[in-house]
């Protein structure tokens, strides 16, 4: 039996597994949660992406980027993504400034992930193709001096279309100071007006100024983007944050674009990837996304990772998987986990690997690399083709063979194929190449037969997932017959679909208040599945027929 809740919270559930019969199944199309490494991408973030062309956009390169690229091949519609960096990771920076001879702050540029590949981006400003004009739709007060008063922008233009007023009246401009009484002396450097005389504070300051755009080239090393004649600093903001590998910023209370600047490179740097990734680093990013896939859905329907270990030669990621799905499961949101192990072991080796596991949640993908000179991680296509084939469908379907794959690195006989997968002490997922790419028989590393195959788990996840939501909307409800017949008529609407839909033969649900725990309402569950064809037994008899026997049947066919 397996239990799952905590039974020391006041306010709680336990659902409880017992192998009393076959279980019932039911596939449907799902979601899957995948943690690898990548180039770049968000850290301590779960990506939520419904098409493979965001993964090169997120993640760039790198397992993470395969892997997910490979799930969606299979035909899973969500993918729940999480990029694991080790700590004291960092994100590349640069400030740029104005042309002040006391230069400003003006705006703050970010790689938009951590790690060292942004001290790869750099920045240039340029003059703009275009000039552009400030026109003051408010003016500047006064305050009784000559100023400088400052417009919004530097890098002014002389142009005989500039103006400035006071009060309504036109003043000479001039672009050399001292200014005389009745001219204002516009420094196109540090885009301020000095007057002649006195502005009194009861006066308003207008004016239409020529000045230059900037030309903001960024590049990464593999992309270059140009964006010409930016005009303010919001849009300069705009630009930068549209390439897709920058975040920007303006510095607040600043409107001057940077400095333009032909000789000038502005490289980001203060990128770092961190500390050596440990067990831990893994552990967390599974939680960071399995907590983001629990609060929106429920559960992943599926979930796997790129790697397998740290320290070579442990496959320590694994008890790390293996853990992660049993917790996730106590708290109702199991899933159904894929992990490979590595390249090219014998049977004996990955039986022996396996014989340390009995987890229903848990299958170990022993033949788990593909033979193309990237090896895609086939559990991470294992784990696509589980969470995407239709209902009342096994993963080992030769209708269902994984997509995207180049063929297997590491192949086994069949007597190796029914070693792996009916061994006493350990059972392993083989995949096989006949009809296509797929699993023999789609197992998990649980012995037990009833939690053996992965197709049924995934039932048993679904009513776990279906029953605590369920519960959840009748806690602290009255304990009187209509709210436990309400919860009975809920729970049995799941039921009655995967018995409308031929994934279980029979089903008994039992909705009763406990004798003495007022507290406490008894749900019991009993289903009897489909079943799946992996036996038959076939009898050919030849020879001279009896005459009272039907001649048409000669063949006999059993199940067993």
């Amino acid at each position: 039996m397996v239990e799952y809740g905590n039974p020391n919270q006041f306010v709680r559930l336990i659902i409880k597994l017992e192998t009393v019969g076959p279980v019932p199944v039911i596939v449907g199309k799902g979601t899957v949660l995948v943690v690898g490494r990548a180039v770049r991408g968000p850290v301590d973030e779960c990506v939520v992406m419904t098409s493979s062309t965001e993964a090169s956009h997120y993640f760039y390169s790198g397992g993470l980027k395969d892997a997910i690229e490979l799930i969606f091949a299979q035909g899973a519609p969500v993918v729940y993504a999480v990029r694991v960096l080790g700590t004291s990771h960092a994100t590349a920076t640069k400030v740029l400034t104005d042309g002040l001879s006391s230069p400003n702050d003006v705006v703050t540029v970010n790689a938009y992930s951590p790690g060292i590949w942004g001290n790869a981006i750099t920045v240039k400003v340029l003059q703009g193709s275009y000039k552009a004009t400030e026109f003051s739709q408010y003016g500047i007060p006064g305050d009784g001096t000559v100023g400088p008063y400052y417009t919004d922008n530097i890098a002014l233009y002389q142009s005989s279309a500039n103006w400035v007023k006071v009060a309504g009246i036109a003043k000479t401009i001039v672009y050399t100071s001292p200014p005389s009484a009745d001219q204002v002396y516009v420094d196109t450097v540090n885009g301020s007006l000095t007057f002649g005389t006195a502005v009194p504070a009861t006066s308003l300051i207008t004016y239409s100024l020529k000045y230059y755009t900037v030309k903001i080239v960024l590049s990464d090393n593999e992309s270059t983007y140009t964006y010409d004649n930016i005009s303010s600093l919001v849009k300069l903001v705009a630009r930068l944050n549209s390439s897709g590998f920058v975040e920007a910023e303006a510095v607040a209370g600043e409107t001057h674009l940077p400095k333009i600047d032909a000789t000038a490179t502005h490289i980001l740097t203060g990128g770092l990837d961190g500390t050596t990734i440990t067990t831990d680093d893994w552990e967390d990013a599974l939680w960071v996304g399995g907590n983001a896939a629990a609060e929106l859905i429920g559960a992943p329907q599926c979930a796997c990772i790129t790697e397998y270990e740290v320290d070579t030669g442990t496959h320590d990621l694994i008890p790390v998987l293996d853990g992660w799905a049993t917790e996730m499961a106590n708290k109702f949101h199991p899933c159904q986990c894929f992990v490979a192990a590595a390249p090219n072991l014998s049977v004996d080796q990955l039986l022996d690997l396996a014989s340390g596991y009995s987890n229903r949640l848990l299958t170990i993908v022993g033949n788990g690399w593909d033979n193309s000179a990237t090896e895609q991680n086939i559990a991470c296509a294992r784990a696509g083709k589980e969470a995407a084939v239709a209902i009342g469908e096994s993963a080992a379907l030769p209708r269902n063979a994984m997509n995207g794959l180049n063929g297997l690195l590491n192949t086994f006989d069949q007597d190796e194929v029914d070693t792996l997968t009916q061994d006493t002490d350990a059972s392993v997922d083989a995949i096989i190449k006949s009809r296509g790419i797929r699993p023999y028989v789609g197992i998990t590393t649980d012995q037990t037969w009833q939690f053996l195959r992965t197709v049924d788990n995934r039932t048993i996840n679904w009513v776990i997932v279906c029953s605590n939501e369920i519960a959840q909307q009748f806690f602290h409800e009255k304990r009187t017959k209509a709210v436990m017949a309400a919860l009975k008529a809920s729970i049995e609407s799941v039921l009655q679909d995967l018995l409308r839909d031929e994934n279980i033969r029979a089903y008994k649900l039992d909705v009763y208040p406990h004798s003495k725990d007022t507290g406490k309402v008894i749900v019991k569950i009993s289903m009897e599945n489909i079943g799946h064809i992996e036996r038959i037994d076939e009898t050919i008899a030849v020879g001279i027929l009896n005459e009272n026997e039907d001649t048409n049947v000669i063949t006999e066919v059993s199940e067993e």
